[in-house]
């Protein structure tokens, strides 16, 4: 398994654009949400011991550190994906030729893409947990890194979208009913409140941009 986080870029973009199973848009997804946090991040360490910014500083000193673990967790995300859906490839690969074969092929797909749920749900929640710090950056972060408030809003934005899509896709897969309504309902949930937090944060961020 390779840690696509300790490698360069470049080989993981390749692995991305090959026609490899994984990595996929999940974990690209989970990426993009490293460079969304990243961007909020910047802004934080800005604004940390700033003249003019000194009310907010225990506030800032607590956003970094909830913006570095949740970026760590992102990038911990980016390679679980990659393991997740090569045991899903793999279940899918399994020999189908007897009755035996092909009720222990069914059964190892579905577990494997029940597993391989978690992923995308995980990003979707981190999404959430950091929409609202983003929102919080743009009314006491440094108002000259505004912009970039709003490159990680749309990072994230983009990052959630995509975690949606695969949990889409393997709910199509999976073909579970039970599973399926709880999961939509959870997630569309999440989705909900997530648009409503990052129109706001939006708002905030062009208004400054226009003053």
């Amino acid at each position: 398994m390779i840690n696509y986080i300790q490698n360069p870029i470049e080989k993981y973009l390749n692995d991305l654009s090959s026609n490899k199973p994984a990595p996929g848009g999940g974990s690209a997804s989970a990426l993009v949400g490293c460079i969304g946090v990243s961007c909020l991040l910047m802004v934080a360490n800005f604004t940390k011991n700033k003249i003019g910014y000194e009310k907010h500083q225990n506030r800032i000193k607590k956003i970094i550190k909830k913006l570095e673990k949740t970026r760590k967790e992102l990038s911990d995300l980016v390679n679980k994906d990659v393991t997740a859906y090569e045991k899903v490839a793999n279940a899918y690969k399994l020999p189908k030729n007897t009755e035996k074969e092909i009720k222990f092929r069914k059964k190892e797909i579905k577990k494997t893409l029940i597993s391989a749920l978690k992923i995308p749900k995980e990003i979707l929640s981190k999404c959430l947990e950091i929409a609202n710090i983003a929102e919080e950056l743009s009314e006491i972060g440094n108002k000259n890194l505004i912009t970039d408030v709003g490159c990680g809003i749309y990072f994230l934005k983009s990052c959630a979208e995509g975690a949606k899509l695969n949990i889409d896709i393997n709910l199509k897969f999976l073909k579970d009913k039970n599973v399926i309504k709880k999961v939509e309902k959870e997630t569309t949930g999440i989705l909900k409140e997530l648009e409503k937090n990052f129109k706001k944060t939006r708002k905030k961020v062009e208004l400054e941009i226009r003053k």
